[in-house]
């Protein structure tokens, strides 16, 4: 009987583990993903593993007729870890507002105080005297729990697909929707192990797509990079497209008189701003120090102008300013001599700027 159990179990869980040890080698080698996302993720596969081998004990205890005290805390174990996963996640897709581990961890340590009492309290769950498992009027906690990180997962990840990261919010939404039916086997027909393998399939999934993003976006503000704007080329060319050309004013002096530093965070908020802006609009590359080209396909001029004249009232908020010039793009139209029109366009507006700047210095200094 044990043996034919042990077989079971290392059949049902080998691909699973193994998925997870091949997600340690990765993070271990991987030197291209920030150290904070590495540690994360590398948690989440901490997390699963021990959830793997708790559950694992845990089914092979429960054969027998009587209750262990190591039965107790492995179902305890598996209360804890369950929701530790999506709530990891979560942190990991909000990565760029800093959100504090602690305020999100507060349900779970909640959580790990009653698993863990309810040894003596019977107040998750209790075995009786022939090892029968029963849970106690708090025995859904970990369910409700789960299902509030899934809420906020979700919730993000529709925010993230608004801002324009289209793929990672909808390869998070799937996430969400795997693991609601994951938890609803679990907890609805027992099913046994097929949250862990939704775990671990999901991190290594969710990494390796943050792993190739870092070939096609720009490190410094998370727009796309020059390589993916001229292999994103070959598709504009066969559709009508706005193209917008954009370039920040004074940099230079940002630089030169307040330091690097201050001109990465002027260039970080401009991107910011064309990003949120422009997010079901078009999509932002950064093809230069503080050039961005913006390609909006199947728009008119006119919404394209509403949104950079929205873009230039966020940023008078700021210190920061921007020049832009833009151009109607058609399939019969050469693509390159289009985008040096927006270019030229851009430098035009640039100068424009310039002037109007010098003449209210002159008019300012006249009546001074």
């Amino acid at each position: 009987m044990s043996t034919s159990i042990s077989f079971y179990l290392v059949q049902t869980n080998f691909i699973d583990f193994s998925i997870v040890i091949f997600l340690y080698i990765f993070l271990l080698t991987n030197r291209t993903m920030p150290k904070e996302i590495n540690r994360a993720f590398l948690t989440v596969a901490v997390a699963v593993n021990i959830l793997i081998v708790a559950d694992s004990i845990d089914y092979y205890l429960a054969q027998d007729t009587v209750p262990h005290a190591l039965r107790y805390m492995t179902s305890a174990t598996g209360y804890v870890l369950r929701p530790t996963p999506i709530m990891l996640l979560a942190t990991i897709l909000k990565r760029e507002e800093k959100i504090k581990y602690k305020i999100l961890a507060v349900p779970l340590v909640l959580n790990a105080v009653i698993a863990y009492t309810s040894i003596f309290t019977k107040w998750m769950f209790y075995f009786d005297e022939k090892n029968e498992f029963h849970r106690g009027p708090l025995g859904a906690l970990p369910f409700i729990i789960s299902g509030i990180y899934l809420g906020c997962l979700l919730y993000w990840s529709i925010k993230r697909y608004q801002l324009g990261y289209k793929k990672e919010g909808s390869i998070m939404v799937f996430i969400v929707f795997m693991s609601v039916v994951a938890t609803g086997m679990e907890s609805l027909f027992h099913f046994k192990f097929i949250l862990n393998g939704i775990g671990a399939i999901s991190s290594v999934f969710y990494y390796l797509f943050l792993h190739t993003q870092t070939y096609t976006r720009d490190a410094l503000t998370q727009a796309l990079n020059r390589h993916t704007f001229y292999m994103d080329c070959e598709e504009y060319e066969k559709i009508a497209t706005v193209l917008v050309s954009v370039d920040m004013n004074d940099l230079k002096v940002i630089n030169d008189t307040q330091g690097h530093a201050k001109g990465d965070l002027a260039i970080i908020t401009v991107a910011k701003t064309l990003q949120s802006v422009f997010a079901n609009v078009g999509k932002l590359y950064r093809i230069g120090g503080d050039e961005f080209v913006i390609v909006c396909p199947k728009v008119k001029e006119e919404l394209v102008a509403s949104k950079l004249e929205q873009v230039e009232l966020e940023l008078s908020k700021t210190p920061y300013q921007i020049a832009w010039g833009m151009v109607s793009y058609e399939p019969a139209m050469n693509f390159e001599k289009a985008l040096s029109q927006s270019d030229a366009n851009m430098y035009e507006n640039k100068q424009e700027k310039k002037r109007k700047k010098v003449l209210k210095n002159e008019s300012n200094n006249l009546y001074s």
